[in-house]
């Protein structure tokens, strides 16, 4: 049976129009190795830029309707996922029992998290409740889904958001040991450490969004935690 995986995140794995993206580098990634599986989701595509004025209901609309383009010559044919730009996990998980029960994932790729804690929606341990109840919410339609959790990773600083380095390390040295308690022997969650990997000042464009460098590493950790557990399901 060939793993369908959902991958579930923000603007980092959304992408802008003329990005690769690195979902479409994880396909490369498991293209390269012999590794065959399905991309799904609800959308595709990825970030359009709005016009000038749209408010944040416009701009989902147009994202829905026209979404994005990859780079010239990324051909990335199954790029489905549940990303979008701005995505907060408080609101992720009061869509998520719905998207997994449409789509019917074997797995989810999350990579939420930052835009709770920049945009002050939530401290640590509320975005820690917020992603117990996505878990929850997820398993109630798919019992058995297998889960891989990337902590959130850095930017460079920003003069009016002093404390959001020491509120990412501090949900980051949390999540651990949250996941390994939530974790079920039917329905695994896997850690993906992309903080401990990507240098904001050499992986990104912006401080934050990754550039090819970023996406290739990001691919890359999510790519090796997902061979690392099937292997080690096939080895018990």
């Amino acid at each position: 049976m060939i793993p369908r995986i959902m991958i579930v995140g923000d603007s980092i794995s959304h992408g802008a129009e003329g990005d690769h993206t690195w979902r479409y580098r994880l396909s490369q990634h498991f293209g390269e190795r012999d590794v065959v599986v399905r991309f799904v989701g609800p959308w595709t595509g990825t970030w359009v830029l709005p016009e000038p004025g749209a408010g944040e209901l416009a701009e989902f609309a147009a994202v829905q309707e026209r979404p994005g383009r990859y780079l010239r010559g990324a051909g990335f044919g199954d790029g489905l996922h549940y990303a979008r730009w701005g995505r907060r996990l408080h609101e992720a998980k009061d869509g998520i029992r719905s998207a997994v029960a449409a789509c019917r994932p074997d797995h989810l790729m999350v990579a939420l998290g930052f835009n709770d804690l920049a945009w002050g929606t939530s401290g640590p341990a509320e975005l820690l409740a917020d992603l117990e109840t996505f878990v929850t919410r997820a398993r109630q339609a798919r019992p058995r889904l297998r889960f891989l959790v990337a902590n959130v990773v850095h930017r460079t600083p920003l003069d009016d958001q002093p404390h959001l380095g020491a509120l990412i390390g501090a949900y980051n040295r949390a999540l651990p040991g949250a996941l390994a308690a939530m974790s079920t022997p039917v329905s695994p969650i896997t850690p993906v450490d992309l903080a401990r990997l990507y240098d904001p000042y050499s992986d990104a464009y912006d401080g934050l969004h990754p550039n090819a460098i970023g996406e290739l590493k990001i691919a890359g950790a999510f790519a090796e935690a997902f061979l690392a557990a099937r292997d080690e399901r096939a080895a018990a």
